[in-house]
């Protein structure tokens, strides 16, 4: 705890901002879940956003290094345009845990910022994470207790495979901070790195 000489430590990730067109579909996503009654853990759409990497419990006093880090990064990449894409869920749709809203458009783009985003941080301690990235827009996590198969989520999916692509045109990285609560995270930037601003 601060003040008994241990650092203070802040829940840290790095992510894109949502466009309002972005949080609209994922809005809409939501209502045509709601009505087949999948028992979700809805996340709020305007608190969401793309995560491209998450930095875990961060000693306070490492966030000017990260942010600095982070611009550098980000000015070495031009803004690129993304678009909602397609529903999905994980692991899979027969025994899904989270629901999702997939991204298309300029992906390499995306893979190609995440990967660098990935050398540069390990550079600061942070190992490179074990699992493929795959980006997406969370829509809900399955409530505890939930049956492992959700009748109807067929249905679902197959419904929001039509949804119209919604814009998310991608022009700055975001270092946040969230603060778990029991009314749900709330989020705080820390510091926005503008893509291709090259210091």
């Amino acid at each position: 705890m601060e003040g008994d000489g241990t650092p203070e430590r802040w829940r840290l990730f790095i992510a894109i901002a949502l466009s309002e067109e972005a949080r609209g579909a994922l809005a809409e996503a939501q209502v045509v879940c709601r009505r087949c009654r999948l028992p979700l853990r809805w996340i709020e759409p305007r608190g969401a956003h793309l995560t491209v990497k998450f930095l875990g419990d961060v000693a306070r006093e490492r966030v000017p290094a990260l942010a600095d880090a982070l611009a550098g990064l980000a000015g070495l990449h031009e803004p690129f345009q993304l678009w909602t894409g397609p529903a999905g869920a994980f692991p899979n749709a027969r025994r899904p845990r989270v629901l999702w809203l997939g991204i298309t458009g300029a992906t390499e783009c995306l893979d190609d910022l995440q990967q660098d985003l990935e050398t540069a941080l390990e550079g600061l301690g942070f190992p490179p994470d074990g699992r493929p990235f795959r980006p997406h827009l969370t829509l809900g996590r399955v409530r505890d207790g939930a049956p492992p198969e959700l009748p109807g989520l067929g249905g679902v999916l197959a419904e929001l495979q039509r949804a119209t692509p919604a814009p998310l045109p991608v022009e700055e990285l975001l270092l946040m901070r969230s603060d778990l609560s029991g009314g749900g995270p709330r989020y705080t930037t820390l510091a926005v790195a503008r893509l291709g601003d090259a210091r």
